[in-house]
Protein backbone atom coordinates (compact mmCIF):
# COMPACT_ATOMS: atom_id res chain seq x y z
CA UNK A 1 0.00 0.00 0.00
CA UNK A 2 2.91 2.45 1.16
CA UNK A 3 4.30 1.25 -2.75
CA UNK A 4 0.99 2.20 -4.18
CA UNK A 5 0.74 5.97 -2.30
CA UNK A 6 4.55 6.57 -3.64
CA UNK A 7 4.11 5.78 -7.05
CA UNK A 8 1.05 8.07 -7.38
CA UNK A 9 2.54 10.82 -5.44
CA UNK A 10 5.41 10.10 -7.89
CA UNK A 11 3.76 10.28 -10.95
CA UNK A 12 1.54 13.92 -9.67
CA UNK A 13 5.11 15.78 -8.81
CA UNK A 14 6.25 14.15 -12.92
CA UNK A 15 3.12 15.93 -13.92
CA UNK A 16 3.75 19.13 -11.92
CA UNK A 17 7.21 19.40 -12.79
CA UNK A 18 6.54 18.82 -16.29
CA UNK A 19 4.10 21.62 -17.00
CA UNK A 20 6.38 24.88 -18.74
CA UNK A 21 5.17 28.08 -17.52
CA UNK A 22 4.11 30.12 -19.92
CA UNK A 23 4.71 33.48 -20.42
CA UNK A 24 2.57 36.49 -19.45
CA UNK A 25 0.19 37.67 -22.26
CA UNK A 26 0.95 41.51 -22.77
CA UNK A 27 -2.78 42.11 -22.81
CA UNK A 28 -2.75 41.30 -19.13
CA UNK A 29 0.56 43.08 -18.40
CA UNK A 30 -1.24 46.16 -20.08
CA UNK A 31 -4.36 45.75 -18.34
CA UNK A 32 -2.10 45.14 -15.14
CA UNK A 33 -0.25 48.33 -15.71
CA UNK A 34 -3.90 50.28 -16.11
CA UNK A 35 -5.30 49.34 -13.18
CA UNK A 36 -2.19 50.38 -11.03
CA UNK A 37 -2.05 53.54 -12.51
CA UNK A 38 -6.21 54.16 -12.43
CA UNK A 39 -5.51 53.03 -8.68
CA UNK A 40 -3.13 55.61 -8.27
CA UNK A 41 -5.06 58.64 -10.20
CA UNK A 42 -8.08 57.52 -8.09
CA UNK A 43 -5.71 58.13 -4.49
CA UNK A 44 -4.72 61.41 -5.92
CA UNK A 45 -8.47 62.32 -7.00
CA UNK A 46 -9.45 61.83 -3.03
CA UNK A 47 -6.53 63.79 -1.47
CA UNK A 48 -7.44 66.47 -4.10
CA UNK A 49 -11.27 66.82 -3.73
CA UNK A 50 -10.46 66.20 0.49
CA UNK A 51 -8.38 69.78 -0.10
CA UNK A 52 -11.08 70.99 -2.15
CA UNK A 53 -13.29 71.11 0.36
CA UNK A 54 -11.19 72.18 3.26
CA UNK A 55 -10.97 75.32 1.18
CA UNK A 56 -14.93 75.41 -0.02
CA UNK A 57 -15.04 75.46 3.88
CA UNK A 58 -12.24 78.39 4.26
CA UNK A 59 -14.29 80.06 1.78
CA UNK A 60 -17.65 80.07 2.79
CA UNK A 61 -16.71 80.90 6.16
CA UNK A 62 -14.63 84.39 4.97
CA UNK A 63 -18.10 84.64 2.74
CA UNK A 64 -20.67 84.41 5.29
CA UNK A 65 -18.74 85.55 8.87
CA UNK A 66 -16.95 88.62 7.07
CA UNK A 67 -17.63 89.72 4.04
CA UNK A 68 -21.20 88.63 4.12
CA UNK A 69 -21.88 88.17 0.18
CA UNK A 70 -20.47 86.11 -2.68
CA UNK A 71 -17.46 87.31 -4.06
CA UNK A 72 -14.77 85.65 -6.51
CA UNK A 73 -11.79 83.99 -4.66
CA UNK A 74 -9.48 85.48 -7.57
CA UNK A 75 -9.77 89.01 -6.17
CA UNK A 76 -8.69 88.08 -2.65
CA UNK A 77 -5.95 90.01 -2.29
CA UNK A 78 -8.02 93.07 -2.82
CA UNK A 79 -10.17 92.04 -0.09
CA UNK A 80 -7.80 91.70 2.33
CA UNK A 81 -6.41 94.79 1.79
CA UNK A 82 -9.75 96.52 2.20
CA UNK A 83 -10.12 94.83 5.35
CA UNK A 84 -6.92 95.82 6.57
CA UNK A 85 -7.65 99.14 5.68
CA UNK A 86 -10.93 99.18 7.74
CA UNK A 87 -9.15 97.80 10.76
CA UNK A 88 -6.47 100.53 10.50
CA UNK A 89 -9.17 103.02 10.30
CA UNK A 90 -11.17 101.65 13.06
CA UNK A 91 -7.95 102.26 15.27
CA UNK A 92 -6.98 105.70 14.04
CA UNK A 93 -9.44 107.22 16.15
CA UNK A 94 -8.15 106.22 20.20
CA UNK A 95 -10.40 107.25 22.60
CA UNK A 96 -8.69 108.76 26.13
CA UNK A 97 -8.53 105.79 27.75
CA UNK A 98 -6.66 103.67 25.33
CA UNK A 99 -4.52 106.71 24.43
CA UNK A 100 -3.51 106.61 28.21
CA UNK A 101 -2.91 102.68 28.08
CA UNK A 102 -0.53 103.93 25.05
CA UNK A 103 1.21 106.24 27.30
CA UNK A 104 1.68 103.95 30.11
CA UNK A 105 3.00 100.96 27.59
CA UNK A 106 5.50 104.21 26.62
CA UNK A 107 6.27 104.50 29.94
CA UNK A 108 7.32 100.66 30.50
CA UNK A 109 9.47 100.32 27.75
CA UNK A 110 11.19 103.64 28.96
CA UNK A 111 11.22 101.54 32.51
CA UNK A 112 12.43 98.12 30.93
CA UNK A 113 15.40 100.06 29.14
CA UNK A 114 16.35 101.54 32.04
CA UNK A 115 16.51 98.41 34.11
CA UNK A 116 18.38 96.36 31.44
CA UNK A 117 21.08 99.22 31.16
CA UNK A 118 21.53 98.89 35.11
CA UNK A 119 21.68 95.12 34.74
CA UNK A 120 24.37 95.90 32.42
CA UNK A 121 26.12 98.10 33.93
CA UNK A 122 26.30 95.26 36.99
CA UNK A 123 27.15 92.79 35.03
CA UNK A 124 30.63 94.81 33.76
CA UNK A 125 30.97 95.14 37.44
CA UNK A 126 29.68 98.57 38.14
CA UNK A 127 31.11 101.88 37.81
CA UNK A 128 34.13 100.56 39.82
CA UNK A 129 35.64 98.57 36.79
CA UNK A 130 36.03 95.32 35.40
CA UNK A 131 34.58 91.88 37.36
CA UNK A 132 37.92 90.28 36.40
CA UNK A 133 39.99 93.31 36.99
CA UNK A 134 38.97 93.64 40.54
CA UNK A 135 39.51 88.99 41.02
CA UNK A 136 43.07 89.50 39.36
CA UNK A 137 43.76 92.35 42.40
CA UNK A 138 42.48 90.38 44.83
CA UNK A 139 44.26 87.53 43.57
CA UNK A 140 47.59 89.47 43.95
CA UNK A 141 46.79 90.95 47.39
CA UNK A 142 46.40 87.34 48.52
CA UNK A 143 49.50 85.99 47.10
CA UNK A 144 51.61 89.47 48.17
CA UNK A 145 49.69 88.43 52.11
CA UNK A 146 51.06 84.82 51.34
CA UNK A 147 54.40 85.78 50.56
CA UNK A 148 54.48 88.06 54.01
CA UNK A 149 55.17 90.97 51.80
CA UNK A 150 51.96 93.03 53.41
CA UNK A 151 50.44 92.40 56.82
CA UNK A 152 47.21 91.28 57.66
CA UNK A 153 46.22 94.29 58.40
CA UNK A 154 47.21 95.94 55.48
CA UNK A 155 45.63 93.16 53.40
CA UNK A 156 41.99 93.81 55.10
CA UNK A 157 42.21 97.32 54.17
CA UNK A 158 43.23 97.03 51.05
CA UNK A 159 40.87 94.09 50.43
CA UNK A 160 37.89 96.72 51.85
CA UNK A 161 39.33 98.82 49.04
CA UNK A 162 38.99 96.10 46.25
CA UNK A 163 35.38 95.29 47.66
CA UNK A 164 34.32 98.88 47.79
CA UNK A 165 35.20 99.03 44.14
CA UNK A 166 32.98 95.64 43.47
CA UNK A 167 29.79 97.75 44.93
Amino acid sequence: MKIYIIVILLLASIQGFSQKKKKADPKDVTIDSLTKANKNLSVHLDSVSKDQKLYYGVYTSIKDKVILHDFDPAKMPQIIDSLKEGRDATFAGLTAASQSLKDSLSMLTNENKRLKAKLDSLDSGGPGGDKTKLITELKQLKELLDAKIITQAEYDAKKKIVMAKWQ
